[in-house]
C-alpha cells in the first residue's frame, strides 16, 4: 500500500477547499440545496488529542469532511474539553506519549461513567502499548504514521455507530429509574444464562415491596424511588458474588434469576435491613416468591408467573416473608382461577347467601338478641360450600371484593326492610368494609342509596372494619369513617387489640363500637393477663362512651366473665352459629315469643 505523507494530505484538503470556494459558476438554487443539506445532516465530532502540531493538523485534514474536528495538545486539555459539556464528544483519538500522559485519561475514564458511553482508539506507532491500553478499556488502535484515509474514516464512522447502536440498545432494553432490565430483555438474557452456565443450578426469584402504592401515596415518590434503587443496589451486589442477572417488572416488582441459595431468609432479612435504613419510623416488608431448581427447558413466562404467584400467597400476611413454589400451590394457584372465573356468574345467580351471627346484649337481667353480624357464604353448584376465609382473601388481591360488598350492602338493606316490614321494628346490622372499599369513590354515595331505598334509619346500619385498616390506611380511612358517622351511621372497630395501635390511638379514631378481637376471648383461660387486657378494653371504651362487643364467645365462663366485667355485646356459638335468612327470622320469631313481643 502506498504511504501518502503528511504535505499531501493537507495539500490535497486546502485545494479541495479552495477550488470550491472559488467556483464562481455554481448557480443560486445549488447553493441553497447545499446549505439545506448541510443544515439537516448533523456530524459527529471527534477529538483528536496529540502533543504534536503537525499529527493533530494531518488527522484534522483527513476527518474534515466527515466529522466535526476539535484538537487538544495534552491530556489535561483532552480531560476538561470532554468533561465540561459543552461539546458532545462521539469519539477521541488519543496519543499515548504526551507531558499529560494518555494513560491518565483512559484511568479516568474507567472511572466517569459520564465517558464511558465515548469510544476510544489510540493513535500509536509502539505495538508494545497495546496490551496495556486494551487493559484501559480502548476500544482499537490506529497505526503511526497515518496511511490510507479512507480506511481511517471508514473505521471511525463503525466504531462510532457501534457505540450509538449499543446505547440505543441499552435504552430500550432497561428500566429507566433503577438500569435494569425490562421484563423482555430480561427473559430473553435468562436464556442466555442457561447456554453460559448449563451446569449450574438456578432459581427464579420474584421480589415485590408490601404496599408500596401507600408508601409512595405517604411519603412521597422519591421516598418511593429510593426504596426502588436500594433494592436495585442490593440486588446487583448480590449477583457480583452469586452469578445471576436482575430484571424490573412494573411497579415495586423485581425479578432475578441467579445459582441455587439454599438459604434466602437470610437473603431476607439482609435486604428488609438495608430498607430499614432508610427510615427507622416505618416497617418497610417484603414478598418474596422462590421457584428453585428451575429447568431449563421449562418456558420463562410461565416460571416468572409461578413466581408471583408463589409470592401473593403471602399478601396481607406480613408474618411471613419468603413463600417456595410446589406442585401443591400450583393445583391451589388453579383453583383459585377457577374461582375468580365463576365468580360474575355466581353474583348473577346469587350463589353468595347472607349468613346472620347473632348478637346479644348482655347488661340485662337476661341476655337478649339485638343485632346480627351479616357474613356471607359461597353455595356453588360445582364446589360446594366455599369457605369466606378461601375467597374473600382472593377477591381482595384482585380487586373483586368490592363487586361483592356492593352486593352484600344492597341485600342487606333489603332484607331489613323486609324485617320492618313483617315484625313492625328496624333489627340492626352490622356489615363488614374492607379496606379496598374506602378507595371506591362512590361508596358513600352507595351506601346511602341502598339504605335510603329501604326506608332503614341510618342510625340501624353498623359498618365494620378492622383495626389494621384504621392504623396502615388512617389517612384514607379516618376522613371517610368521620364522614359516615356524620351520615348518622356507626362505626365498629373490628378485631381491636390484634396488636397494630395503641390504646392511645383510640382517642383520635372515629368509631362508635370496639370489638375485642377473637384471640383474647379464645385464650382468656389459658392466660390471665389476657383478662386483664380484656378489662382494660371495655373500660377504655365506656370512657370514650363506646360500647364493647365481644366476638367468638364459646363457653359460659367466658360470657360471665364478659357480662361481670361490663362488656355489653356478645356473639359467638355460645348463643348461636350464624344463620342464613330463615332460621335467623325463625330466632327473631322465637325471641319475641319468649319476650312476650
Amino acid at each position: 500500500m502506498e504511504t501518502i505523507s503528511c504535505y499531501d494530505i493537507i495539500t490535497s484538503k486546502k485545494k479541495e477547499t479552495r477550488s470550491i470556494s472559488e467556483d464562481t459558476t455554481m448557480s443560486e438554487e445549488q447553493r441553497k440545496n447545499n446549505a439545506q443539506q448541510s443544515l439537516f445532516s448533523v456530524k459527529k465530532t471527534v477529538l483528536v488529542v496529540d502533543d504534536e502540531e503537525i499529527n493533530r493538523e494531518i488527522m484534522s485534514a483527513i476527518l474534515a469532511d466527515d466529522f466535526n474536528v476539535l484538537c487538544a495538545s495534552d491530556g489535561k486539555e483532552a480531560l476538561k474539553i470532554l468533561q465540561d459539556g459543552e461539546h458532545k464528544i462521539d469519539m477521541v483519538l488519543l496519543d499515548i506519549f504526551m507531558p499529560t500522559d494518555g494513560r491518565e485519561v483512559l484511568k479516568v475514564r474507567q472511572k466517569d461513567k459520564s465517558l464511558k458511553n465515548v469510544p476510544f482508539i489510540v493513535c500509536t506507532s509502539d505495538k508494545n502499548i497495546e496490551e496495556e491500553c486494551f487493559h484501559l478499556g480502548v476500544n482499537d488502535f490506529i497505526k503511526k504514521p497515518y496511511e490510507n484515509p479512507d480506511i481511517i474514516v471508514a473505521r471511525i464512522k463503525r466504531m462510532i455507530e457501534l457505540y450509538e447502536d449499543r446505547s440505543i440498545l441499552k435504552e430500550v432494553e432497561r428500566e429507566k429509574l433503577t438500569g435494569l432490565y425490562n421484563m423482555e430483555f430480561f427473559k430473553k438474557y435468562a436464556k442466555q444464562f442457561d447456554a453460559l452456565y448449563p451446569d449450574v443450578q438456578k432459581d427464579m426469584v420474584t421480589i415485590s415491596v408490601n404496599r408500596f402504592l401507600l408508601i409512595n401515596e405517604l411519603f412521597g415518590k422519591g421516598f418511593g424511588d429510593q426504596i426502588l434503587l436500594t433494592v436495585t443496589n442490593f440486588l446487583k451486589q448480590y449477583i457480583v458474588s452469586n452469578i445471576g442477572i436482575v430484571g424490573k417488572d412494573s411497579g415495586s416488582h423485581f425479578m432475578l434469576y441467579c445459582a441455587h441459595n439454599e438459604n434466602y431468609d437470610k437473603f431476607g432479612d439482609l435486604l428488609i435491613d438495608e430498607l430499614q435504613r432508610l427510615r427507622q419510623d416505618i416497617n418497610i416488608s417484603l414478598r418474596i416468591g422462590v421457584y428453585p431448581n428451575v429447568s431449563p427447558e421449562l418456558d420463562k413466562n410461565i416460571v416468572i408467573d409461578r413466581t408471583k404467584t408463589v409470592a401473593s400467597t403471602l399478601v396481607d400476611d406480613y408474618s411471613k416473608t419468603i413463600a417456595f413454589y410446589s406442585e401443591e400451590i400450583q393445583v391451589q394457584t388453579l383453583h383459585k382461577e377457577e374461582l375468580i372465573d365463576a365468580f360474575p356468574t355466581a353474583l348473577q345467580e346469587e350463589q353468595f347467601k347472607l349468613y346472620f351471627q347473632p348478637k346479644y346484649n348482655v347488661q340485662g337481667k337476661e341476655p337478649k338478641l339485638t343485632s346480627a353480624e351479616v357474613l356471607i357464604r359461597w353455595i356453588s353448584p360445582k364446589y360446594g360450600f366455599i369457605s369466606p376465609g378461601e375467597f374473600i382473601p382472593l377477591f381482595e388481591e384482585n380487586g373483586l371484593i368490592a363487586q361483592l360488598d356492593d352486593y352484600i350492602l344492597r341485600k342487606a338493606a333489603e332484607y331489613m326492610r323486609v324485617w320492618q316490614e313483617k315484625y313492625g321494628f328496624y333489627i340492626p346490622l352490622s356489615i363488614n368494609l374492607s379496606r379496598v372499599d374506602i378507595y371506591k369513590p362512590s361508596l358513600l354515595e352507595d351506601i346511602v342509596s341502598y339504605v335510603d331505598k329501604n326506608h332503614i334509619p341510618h342510625e340501624c346500619v353498623y359498618l365494620e372494619i378492622t383495626e389494621s385498616a384504621f392504623v396502615t390506611d388512617s389517612i384514607a380511612v379516618n376522613p371517610f369513617l368521620s364522614k359516615i358517622r356524620e351520615y348518622g351511621f356507626k362505626v365498629e372497630i373490628d378485631d381491636f387489640g390484634s396488636g397494630y395501635s395503641s390504646f392511645g390511638a383510640l382517642a383520635d379514631l372515629p368509631f362508635d363500637v370496639v370489638k375485642i378481637d377473637m384471640q383474647f376471648i379464645r385464650s382468656m383461660d389459658s392466660n390471665p393477663k389476657v383478662k386483664d387486657i380484656i378489662k382494660m378494653i371495655i373500660n377504655l371504651s365506656k370512657m370514650l362512651n363506646a360500647t364493647t362487643v365481644a366476638e367468638g364467645v364459646e363457653t359460659e365462663g367466658q360470657y360471665l366473665f364478659l357480662k361481670e366485667n361490663g362488656c355489653d355485646v356478645i356473639q359467638g356459638y355460645y348463643f348461636s352459629k350464624p344463620l342464613p335468612f330463615d332460621e335467623y327470622e325463625a330466632l327473631i320469631d322465637k325471641e319475641m315469643k319468649q319476650h312476650g313481643c
